[in-house]
């Protein structure tokens, strides 16, 4: 097919179409709502005949509503009806004739809404208006919401700021905080070991003190038993010393007693006793000798000690008496007047 051929094709289609859009607007225009001559509304109500005898009503809070709503897109929006509401009624109704008649015409509200979809069909641009307020609609909402995200975006910056401000400063503060309190205890702790070494130091002098005065104790008490025991030795060899003394002084004369009495004896024994008795006298003056020697040896020491001893308290003898003899130390004069005595009295007896 040529391009003129195709050209007659396109115009003669064109021309169709035409003439059925004339068509359907001469139609259109003929066209009449069911019962607009008419005076008749859409909701009636017709009651022929109405008898009531009696009629008691009690109502409370009565509300009675009617309605038809119809909605296409934003272009129609009908709303027909009736809305009553009572509060309080009371009825009493007594032998009533009536008549009613009710009727509702939906006609002209079905004509109108196939009317709109007719004028939507026949002019689609109404929609693309419809839609592109849609498109507004949204395109404002993005933007909103672009907009509220981009300002909770910044104030989350802005507070993620002020909280990374405010734990900078916190880390801040407490780094002062931190090297305060860290050089305060350097301080306490060496005030602290000041303190105890000085205490330290006080404690040692305190306790060298102490042994220092103990020892001087120990060494005063020492000295002062070594005096004691020394006074006390002292006066025991005095005491030693003074009865040696005497017992050598009781032996010697005791001794010398014997001696006289043995030679007394000797001169009225016969004479081949001569002898004997001559060698006894020799013999205890030998022994009185001997016994002399060891008794000054012994009172010699015995008073050097006494010396160097403490002075004694003597015993001194009551008024008009005599000091009384020590135990075992009996005056030798009494033994030498009993053996004389008893020798008396054995010359007495005869032979």
């Amino acid at each position: 097919m040529d391009d003129e051929g195709t050209e007659d094709v396109t115009a003669t289609d064109y021309e169709d179409d035409y003439e059925d859009a004339d068509d359907d607007a001469d139609d259109y225009a003929d066209e009449e709502l069911v019962g607009a001559g008419s005076a008749e509304p859409d909701v009636l109500l017709d009651v022929p005949l109405l008898k009531v005898d009696e009629i008691v009503l009690d109502v409370e809070d009565l509300r009675a509503r009617v309605s038809l709503q119809a909605e296409v897109l934003d272009l129609l929006r009908l709303n027909v009806g009736a809305d009553v509401a009572l509060g309080a009624v009371h009825l009493d109704i007594k032998g009533v004739e009536a008549q009613a008649l009710l009727k509702v015409r939906l006609d002209n509200v079905v004509e109108v809404i196939g009317r709109v979809l007719t004028t939507i069909d026949r002019n689609p641009d109404i929609l693309r208006d419809v839609t592109s307020g849609v498109g507004s609609a949204v395109r404002a909402v993005g933007t909103g919401a672009g907009r509220t995200l981009d300002e909770v975006g910044r104030g989350a910056g802005r507070a993620v700021e002020d909280v990374g401000r405010g734990a900078g400063r916190a880390v801040e503060d407490v780094g002062r905080g931190a090297g305060t309190a860290v050089e305060d205890v350097g301080r306490g702790a060496g005030t602290a070991v000041e303190d105890v070494g000085r205490g330290a130091g006080t404690a040692v002098e305190d306790v060298g003190r102490g042994a220092g005065t103990a020892v001087e104790d120990v060494g005063r008490g020492a000295g002062t038993a070594v005096e004691g025991v020394g006074s006390e030795a002292g006066t025991a060899v005095g005491r030693l010393g003074d009865d040696t003394g005497r017992a050598v002084a009781g032996l010697a004369e005791r001794t010398g007693d014997t001696v006289e009495g043995a030679a007394a004896r000797a001169d009225e024994t016969p004479a081949d006793t001569g002898e004997v008795v001559s060698d006894v006298p020799e013999a205890a003056s030998g022994h009185a000798s001997r016994v002399g020697k060891a008794g000054g040896a012994t009172g010699r020491a015995a008073g050097k000690s006494a010396r160097e001893a403490p002075a004694r308290t003597r015993r001194r003898a009551p008024e008009g008496g005599e000091v009384p003899a020590r135990r075992g130390t009996a005056a030798p004069r009494r033994k030498v007047r009993r053996v004389k005595e008893q020798e008396a009295a054995d010359e007495s007896r005869p032979p």
